[in-house]
């Protein structure tokens, strides 16, 4: 009766903190998961303490009173090496020591296919320029144009996200502390949208398509049952794993949480592997759940980036075993450092470089993943690293000090190319540049797309004929006395308008670095001029020549 006694004193003010702390904490009430086998293996510890507490107490007392300390008898020890058992039993039940092949097949079967064949050119509109470090400066810059909304809340995380195949980055507004969040318990009023393809094209989002007004309820800075990571906790995913909360618009505009559930496929506890979606509706809180087939189309992104890369790297680690990553480590392949996405024919992929063992600068192919099937495929092409293109792009314009950012990978016609934006000391775009996978010294720069890949173009393909240079336009070269020059100035960058007295139809731009000669050009002079003849009404200068000079 007396252990019944302690243990029932135990357990009911136990059960009474559990509940506490399961609403605090939110630990996936499953053993597939750490953080449940360590919840449900310390309350199996205290149950036996309480069980055994006579036990317990007279070693205490023993050892306080200088006494011969007797240990418990038979039934504390099996106890004792029980939990211990099961618990080396538990961490050594997922190891790749033992399960190697099992963790390298969780990435399913990978293709290897021919990059040119596979992945199509790309429109120079629909390049992404805008990263999400760029995008949330923008972001800010445009909530601070609103003083009294900038003091209440604050832009959340950014998701990249596809709206009829547009891209953008998305992020809720956020309540900066709790008297904010008790003082609008109606929510926050809108989101921010920035257009990954043009840096002029930011919204701050505070009605719906109907003119409704925007309010956000279900948040991660919401407290207590708004707070979206509780709220989807608690709508039967307790036993789940939830992961990768993403903030993303359906075609109409209206924005959802996006939160991934996931098991382990591997042993007990190993192989975290997507199973579905949570979709909470951000302003109503109305929860719908859906495996991975059945997800609405609307919805970029179910697998984790952190999932596909490990997976990704266990295939590539494994191949051979885990002994061969431990000594011989023949044919072992591994992810380079840093991801990116790619945007191919309406869908979205995680894109990471590969690059054997033990190499630094090289890659030996690349793999494509996408952000809703994980279906996987290899690309093999020998070339440079992503870092080893940035390096290679920032040290073209070093003498200005710009950095590089994470590059983005472009077929331009069948030639793999990194396209990544240059970046003052400020994270103000300056420049662009495109850099050839194979040949990382031909980097191709400029102050506006076409100026950077026309730069490349002649890099890659040579000066006449390029074909790259067609697939912009015409290439044409006109000799005529400038009529009118104007100047603007974009994101720090000088740009010159020139109108032609021979050609009043035509209308030229070109960046200042194009030419010493046109900073220094007027009204009156005879130029000559190369110029891409595009669709766009204004034409882009590919060279300048003010004759004046060559007399």
């Amino acid at each position: 009766m007396k252990r019944l006694k302690n243990i029932l004193v135990t357990v009911i003010p136990l059960v009474i903190l559990f509940f506490i702390a399961d609403y605090i904490l939110l630990v996936p009430l499953n053993v597939k998961f750490e953080e449940g086998f360590n919840l449900f293996f310390g309350l199996a510890i205290i149950v036996c303490i309480a069980y055994f507490y006579e036990d317990v107490r007279y070693i205490f007392q023993d050892a306080v009173k200088g006494k011969p300390i007797h240990f418990p008898g038979k039934k504390v020890k099996g106890c004792v090496i029980l939990l211990l058992l099961i618990y080396l039993g538990y961490q050594v039940s997922s190891l790749p020591l033992f399960l190697s092949q099992q963790y390298r097949n969780l990435i399913g079967d990978i293709e290897t296919k021919e990059f040119e064949q596979e992945i199509p050119e790309m429109d120079l509109k629909k390049i992404p320029t805008v990263d999400e470090a760029y995008a949330r400066r923008l972001g800010d810059k445009k909530l601070g144009e609103d003083v009294g909304l900038g003091s209440q809340v604050y832009v959340g995380d950014y998701t990249l996200i596809s709206i009829k195949d547009s891209l953008y980055w998305v992020a809720p507004l956020e309540h900066i502390d709790i008297i904010k969040w008790f003082t609008n318990r109606e929510g926050t009023p809108g989101y921010i949208m920035v257009s990954a393809t043009d840096a002029q094209d930011v919204r701050l989002v505070q009605e719906d398509s109907k003119g409704n007004p925007i309010n956000l309820k279900y948040l991660p800075s919401a407290y207590f049952n708004q707070d979206i990571c509780r709220k989807v906790y608690f709508e039967g995913n307790m036993f789940s794993g939830l992961t990768d909360y993403s903030f993303e618009l359906d075609d109409s505009g209206r924005p959802y949480w996006v939160v991934t559930t996931y098991t382990k496929k591997v042993g007990i506890h190993g192989g975290s592997d997507a199973t579905g979606v949570v979709v909470v509706d951000a302003q109503t809180g109305e929860t719908n759940k859906y495996s991975v087939e059945d997800a609405p189309k609307w919805i970029d992104r179910i697998q984790p980036q952190s999932f596909v890369i490990n997976q990704i790297n266990d295939w590539g680690w494994y191949k051979n075993g885990f002994m061969n990553t431990l000594f011989a480590k023949k044919d072992i392949i591994q992810t380079t450092p840093g991801t990116n996405y790619m945007f191919i024919d309406g869908e979205w992929y995680f894109y990471t470089g590969m690059t054997s063992s033990g190499s630094d600068e090289s890659t030996v192919g690349f793999m494509l993943s996408n952000t809703r099937t994980k279906e996987t495929t290899f690309y093999k092409i020998a070339g440079a690293t992503e870092t080893a293109a940035m390096k290679s792009a920032e040290g073209k314009v070093q003498h200005l000090g710009y950095e590089a950012s994470f590059p983005v990978l472009l077929n331009i016609e069948n030639e793999p190319t990194y396209f990544t934006t240059l970046k003052d000391n400020q994270g103000l775009v300056k420049q662009y540049a495109f850099v050839n996978v194979k040949d990382y010294s031909k980097v191709g720069t400029g102050e506006t797309l076409d100026e950077a890949r026309t730069n490349y173009a002649k890099l890659v393909f040579g000066t006449q004929g390029s074909l790259l240079d067609s697939s912009l336009g015409e290439h044409k070269t006109i000799e005529a006395t400038i009529e009118r020059i104007g100047t603007s100035q974009t994101d720090g960058n000088t740009y010159y308008t020139i109108l032609l007295k021979e050609h009043p139809e035509l209308l030229l731009m070109g960046s200042g670095t194009i030419s010493a000669e046109l900073p220094i050009s007027y009204e009156g002079d005879p130029v000559k001029i190369e110029y891409i003849d595009g669709k766009n009404k204004t034409k882009t200068i590919v060279t300048f020549d003010n004759l004046k000079f060559n007399q």
